[in-house]
């Protein structure tokens, strides 16, 4: 399984919640604490938000840990609000169009997880793309179905509707399937200005997901607490994480997080 983390607040360097921390999430790509995988090596991406509405994207199928361009661009780069993700294939190809974020417009979205049966019923599930956003596939992964299909449904318009819709009828087409295997979500979405994260599964074992609270930098240099969803902690500090309920959304916007349940 993957490992993600999405930051919204004052400005940071990536450096800062990348690379900087003692569990950050380039360490975790390596060796993560939560996660069935140990190892995600199978490519990384980035999304940010700066001065123009669609955010800017950087993805590589090198592992994060070994990648230099990586390093060099979070120094640099500084947002106040941004994805990252590292990936583990559920059986796609490593290709740069199967990393995540994806995005679309103003919108970027990331997943940890899988939709049960993809792999045998992945024509019908594609078949709940609307042909206004299947141009925009570009990869074979079911998390970018799933972004695709939720668009479909409303996304932009509500996204906490648009994506429990894309759920339901993805839910019941599996139903209809008679797929045993179970769908797990852990995911992210965001228009530049909001993030919602939505932690679900139809056997009530999703992936981590934490909201926390830690220190931007290395652990015990000067700096300021920050808001992130994570995968997993990227600190020692067990007070400065909670961990995100099942069937839960969670909205962070202008600092503040309000959180809704979900009935499938």
């Amino acid at each position: 399984m993957c490992r993600w983390v999405a930051y919204s607040g004052p400005p940071v360097l990536l450096e800062d919640v990348l690379f900087n921390p003692r569990h950050s999430l380039v360490q975790q790509s390596l060796s993560a604490r939560e996660s069935v995988v140990t190892t995600n090596a199978d490519g990384f991406g980035v999304a940010w938000y700066g001065a123009r509405p669609a955010p800017g994207l950087f993805k590589d199928i090198l592992p994060a840990w070994h990648d230099e361009n990586l390093r060099s661009l979070s120094r640099q780069i500084e947002s106040s609000l941004f994805f990252a993700h590292v990936r583990a294939s559920t059986g796609t190809a490593v290709t740069r169009a199967n990393c995540h974020p994806f995005t679309f417009e103003n919108w970027s979205f990331m997943h940890n997880g899988k939709l049960g049966g993809w792999s045998d019923h992945r024509r019908e599930m594609e078949g709940l793309i609307d042909s206004a956003f299947y141009k925009e596939r570009a990869g074979t992964t079911d998390s970018e179905a799933l972004f695709l299909i939720a668009l479909s449904n409303g996304l932009r318009e509500n996204p906490i509707d648009g994506f429990t819709r894309a759920l339901s009828r993805i839910l019941q087409l599996q139903s209809a399937a008679d797929v045993t295997d179970p769908t797990r979500i852990s995911a992210c979405l965001s228009d530049g200005k909001n993030i919602w994260a939505i932690r679900y599964s139809s056997d009530l074992k999703s992936p981590t997901m934490y909201l926390g609270a830690p220190f931007a930098g290395p652990d015990g240099a000067a700096g300021d607490y920050i808001t992130t969803i994570a995968s997993e902690p990227f600190d020692n500090e067990a007070a400065h994480w909670r961990a995100v309920e099942e069937g839960t959304v969670l909205h962070i916007c202008d600092g503040a997080v309000t959180r809704t349940k979900i009935y499938l």
